[in-house]
């Protein structure tokens, strides 16, 4: 059996892409398609219900085509033009935007209520690498779909939080710091001809509070993050922001400890292929700017700072108290 073919759970039914399609899912395919080709309304709710659509298409697996075997990607190339207004087929990254807008307006940020401002296609585009495939039924998410979703919600906090209360982050803010969350992650078939029947549905409006008799179960994603949002707040930059303040320490935290982990990483590799003799050989080495015969004391210096930093957070001071000790 081919890799591509994935078998999903949908109510008690067991679906595989090679098996032939019903009279049920065929009219069903319909139906979704016609809703797809509907919508008209504000260009927004059109995308979340087009969106939608694809979501289901592809959850079902009602692309597979009348005999089975048909793939997702096939789909689009020979079926999707019938869906667009110009006759052209929507490209796999164009129906990949509109899936994952789909999913973080309804199926992720709508869930957690902490946000007032919601991304749009272009914002989705970014972060879609951090959503589970669109083919997942959201409640077949495992542990590493919920971190790649959180990370997703961190990095909209963060955009909305750059900008200020009521404010939408602009694409490449939210590019940026998608770029900037992959740089920590990286360190640490034939055409089937279906015989297509007009089906009367007026056109559609997108309503939120239908969801909730939406068939996919959808996890609660709860927001454990700290009470005050910076991305609730004006932005201030005459007095203490707090963005700029948290952003700050955070960059510097981030710095140390990726500083510590290569420290860490170096060591116990050498040490660890050479045995404890290999320190005492490299501290005898006159290499100029790069010797470490000082290693000892370095590392013994690093330790007392730290110590001194974990004593700090736990004392009680007071505006300039620690300049007058």
């Amino acid at each position: 059996m081919s890799n591509s073919i994935i078998p999903e759970i949908v109510g008690q039914t067991e679906i595989l892409e090679e098996s032939p399609m019903t009279p049920q899912e065929l009219q069903r395919k319909v139906e979704l398609e016609t809703i797809f080709k509907s919508a008209d309304v504000s260009k927004d709710e059109q995308r979340l219900i087009q969106g939608k659509a694809l979501i289901q298409i592809c959850r079902e697996k009602l692309y597979r085509g009348n005999n089975g075997g048909r793939l997702w990607e096939d789909y689009l190339k020979q079926d999707s033009k019938n869906l667009t207004a110009n006759g052209e087929p929507i490209k796999r990254t164009s129906a990949s935007n509109l899936q994952a807008f789909y999913m973080l307006r309804t199926e992720i940020f709508s869930k957690t209520r902490t946000f007032a401002i919601f991304p749009s296609v272009s914002h989705a585009q970014e972060l879609r690498g951090y959503l589970p495939l669109p083919s997942k039924n959201p409640d077949k998410y495992n542990k590493e779909d919920l971190e790649k979703i959180k990370k997703a919600i961190n990095i909209w906090k963060t955009a909305c939080g750059k900008v200020g209360v009521n404010e939408k982050p602009s694409f490449q803010i939210v590019r940026d710091l998608a770029y900037e969350q992959r740089a920590v992650d990286n360190k640490t078939k034939p055409r089937i001809n279906t015989t297509q029947q007009d089906v009367e549905t007026s056109k559609q409006v997108y309503d939120s509070s239908t969801e909730s008799a939406n068939k996919y179960v959808t996890s609660s994603f709860e927001d454990d993050s700290p009470p005050i949002k910076t991305y609730e707040q004006k932005r201030n930059t005459q007095e203490v922001d707090p963005y700029s303040e948290c952003k700050k320490l955070h960059d510097v935290l981030y710095a140390a400890e990726k500083s510590l982990q290569d420290l860490h990483g170096v060591l116990y590799h050498q040490i660890n292929k050479y045995g404890s003799a290999y320190l005492d050989h490299m501290k005898q080495f006159d290499a100029g700017l790069y010797s470490v015969s000082d290693i000892n004391e370095k590392i013994d210096s690093l330790n007392q700072q730290t110590d001194y930093l974990v004593k700090l957070l736990q004392k009680e001071v007071e505006p300039n108290d620690l300049v007058n000790e």
